[in-house]
């Protein structure tokens, strides 16, 4: 078991892309609550020594995933409206700061939806790459997959991304 210090530190260092990750899976809140938790559970339960804090944080992401397509196996996700997300107070605020700010948000809402509804194989690699910055090289290691594939998913999720948007 870890230590509290660890866990905590863990906890503050990737609290927002282990999320992240867990809403390229998971529509509702309550999942996506649920499967991080777990995650940081796995990882308090772990006594694996990190390389570097890269690897932790590629170690926490594919634990999430895991996490999430177990989660996914078991029920089907729902679909959130952005009605359902003002009843929760979670949808952004359109007044103040000219809209800029807000329409940002929502673009980046309709995009995590988008991402959503798009096939694993496209969503998990479109996601660390455009959300976590990582290579093409790096996303073939994490997820256990040729690099040309990675490629290949790229432009194949980028272009059904595109038309996910489009059609929406």
């Amino acid at each position: 078991m870890r230590s509290r210090e660890d866990i905590t530190s863990a906890v503050e260092a990737y609290a927002d892309t282990v999320l992240r990750a867990c809403a390229v899976y998971l529509r509702e809140r309550a999942d996506r609550e649920d499967a991080f938790q777990e995650t940081f559970l796995r990882y308090a339960r772990n006594d694996m020594a990190f390389e570097n804090e890269e690897h932790r944080k590629a170690w926490l992401i594919r634990v999430a995933s895991n996490v999430c397509k177990d989660r996914l196996k078991s029920a089907a996700a729902q679909v959130e409206s952005v009605d359902a997300m003002q009843e929760e107070g979670e949808a952004p605020q359109l007044m103040g700061d000219d809209g800029q700010e807000a329409q940002r948000v929502l673009e980046r809402q309709d995009v995590t939806r988008a991402l959503g509804q798009l096939d694993e194989r496209y969503r998990m690699p479109l996601y660390l790459k455009y959300y976590e910055g990582y290579t093409a090289a790096q996303i073939a290691e994490m997820l256990g997959i040729p690099e040309n594939t990675v490629y290949t998913n790229l432009s194949r999720g980028k272009r059904l991304l595109k038309e996910v948007l489009s059609d929406g």
